[in-house]
């Protein structure tokens, strides 16, 4: 009787409902009758793209619809190459990418010949089969599973958490796990080969009257049974596909990896593919494009920094993107990395040469601006130190916040600081700034620190020497992210209502007085760039038992891992 009655309800309140809904189950509502079918339009506002035919085919149906191109805003493009082999024993090296798992069985090895004896006998031996498939393949979907059970931790069951045990106990055997990963390793060949994928943007391009932004990322596969983006391709997986994850660009698994001269090594250019072929298009063709994304979303990886060193097409495509009238929105990391002094300062050069203020100058209407960098620890001296002050790049000289009026909201994360260049960048922004994000900044020796950044800032507010021009309600918001006790990649502790209460009202200053750069317990928030789900308190575990979130009866059993 229920079901009878379903379709007699009004069809706009019908296509109300579908409003909460996602695509997923309008999808479903849809098949169930016409009735439904015609209330429930699918939401298409973003599209995917990379080097895998699914993925193309399925951006160039939504290109060619016309209906559905209409609502399309973003294209992501997915930057990750599946791996040919095993990582290597320098994630940067030229060619590095190309590990050989061809037909030809000659490959591999003539591509260990171009390292010493020892390298290649480990990379002959991780290219040997092993219950089906390369033993570098096992390892890695040996690993993954690893991470997994490392990142839940103590958690209680949640949702995705079953959601991903049933992905696990539904794991194929690696032999076909192999042959499905071949199959898909053969279409990314081909679309590399024949650029689909670059022809398919341009399309988009052409075909997208409403597109506004374009997001380039080298983390869409997430973590295992964890996309950061559902492509076509993932949500075509057979059900439990363990694979080894792909990163894009160049990509180390802790720390980042050298950013070799960007004109020196053109094979390794390739790594940013997307990168290249986006500011091409969108630098030669009309577009509406107002928002240009290149986040690693905390991964050590980056875009080459050295881009900015010398003249490049690259350089000139983004200032020409840059220079749209518009233009209100960049998000950009950038690798920082090197195994020398002369490769560091060939990285910290690119932010002093003016190039990068030149072309960030020509965003005359930026409205939101997001700078990450990759440094992890001080990059030149002992584990000791800070750094020297001498190595301080003032944010003013690269960030022409004096040029962009209508700045609203600014982002600042791993970069080399001192309190008194902070201060004084804030001073500089505009009346327009609204929200205010710093994380992970390393405050460089006898620079200062968090404690005190806030303790000045608190004065000068007070003082009306900060922000003096603005009322109460126009005061901008302060977030501020540091890295857990056990970092992982992804996850920060954030504070911002302790921050604001401390600048803006009475309460107390987060951050220790006598540990200047570490809070308390009870103070921020925890949370994971790939899991929403994973927000919690920053409480100790035996809090978070009480909370529920952690297992009280929690033990360690390699032989029955929790996933």
């Amino acid at each position: 009787m229920a079901y009878a009655t379903l379709p007699a309800l009004p069809f706009e309140l019908w296509g109300c409902i579908s409003t909460y809904l996602s695509n997923s189950d309008i999808k479903n509502l849809r098949l169930s009758c016409v009735q439904f079918k015609n209330a429930s339009i699918l939401r298409i506002d973003r599209v995917f793209l990379s080097a895998n035919p699914l993925n193309v085919e399925v951006f160039r149906c939504i290109a060619g619809h016309d209906k559905f191109r209409h609502g399309v805003t973003e294209i992501i493009w997915d930057e990750a190459r599946l791996a040919r082999g095993p990582h290597g024993f320098n994630e940067s090296a030229e060619e590095n990418e190309n590990f050989s798992d061809e037909d030809e069985a000659g490959n591999t090895r003539e591509w260990a010949q171009e390292y010493g004896s020892y390298p290649q006998e480990q990379i002959l031996e991780r290219h040997e089969f092993e219950d089906g498939c390369p033993k570098w393949f096992k390892h890695a979907c040996e690993e993954n599973l690893d991470v997994l059970r490392q990142r839940r931790g103590r958690d209680v069951d949640r949702p995705d958490h079953i959601a991903r045990r049933e992905q696990v106990l539904a794991q194929p055997t690696l032999r076909e796990r192999w042959k499905y990963y071949q199959h898909l390793l053969g279409q990314q060949k081909d679309v590399l080969a024949d650029n689909s994928d670059v022809h398919a943007f341009l399309y988009g391009v052409k075909q997208f009257p409403a597109l506004k932004r374009v997001t380039i990322t080298p983390s869409a596969h997430g973590h295992l049974f964890t996309p950061l983006y559902p492509t076509p391709m993932i949500r075509a997986f057979p059900k439990g596909f363990n694979y080894p994850i792909p990163r894009g660009w160049l990509n180390g698994p802790v720390e980042p990896p050298v950013a070799y001269h960007w004109k020196e090594y053109p094979k390794l250019r390739e790594r940013y593919r997307g990168f290249i072929s986006v500011l091409r298009v969108l630098a030669n063709e009309p577009n509406s494009v107002s928002e240009l994304v290149m986040s690693s979303n905390h991964l050590p990886t980056g875009l080459n920094c050295t881009i900015f060193d010398q003249p490049c097409e690259e350089y000139d495509n983004f200032a020409i993107v840059l220079k749209n009238p518009g233009f209100r929105h960049l998000a950009i990391t950038f690798l920082i990395g090197g195994e020398s002094d002369d490769q560091l300062d060939a990285c910290w050069r690119s932010f002093l040469n003016e190039r990068l203020r030149r072309v960030l100058d020509e965003a005359k209407d930026m409205e939101d601006f997001s700078l990450h960098t990759t440094v992890i620890n001080n990059p030149y001296d002992d584990e000791y130190s800070a750094g020297s002050p001498e190595r301080l790049i003032s944010l003013q000289s690269f960030i022409p916040v004096d040029k962009w009026p209508k700045l609203r909201c600014f982002e600042l994360s791993r970069f080399l600081v001192t309190q008194s260049d902070v201060i004084s960048f804030l001073c500089a922004l505009t009346k327009s700034i609204r929200f205010i994000k710093l994380s992970m900044l390393k405050f460089l020796d006898e620079g200062g620190d968090w404690h005190g950044l806030l303790k000045e800032m608190r004065t000068m507010i007070r003082e009306n020497t900060l922000w003096a021009d603005r009322d109460t309600r126009s005061q901008p918001a302060i977030s501020i992210g540091l890295k857990l006790q056990n970092p992982q990649i992804g996850r920060a502790v954030w504070i911002e209502k302790q921050v604001l209460e401390y600048l803006y009202g009475e309460g107390q200053n987060p951050f220790l007085e006598r540990m200047p750069l570490d809070i308390p317990w009870g103070i921020g928030t925890q949370r994971d760039a790939f899991e929403p789900s994973f927000e919690r308190r920053n409480v100790p575990g035996g809090e978070l038992e009480n909370m529920g979130i952690y297992d009280k009866n929690w033990e360690y059993n390699a032989s029955d891992p929790q996933y």
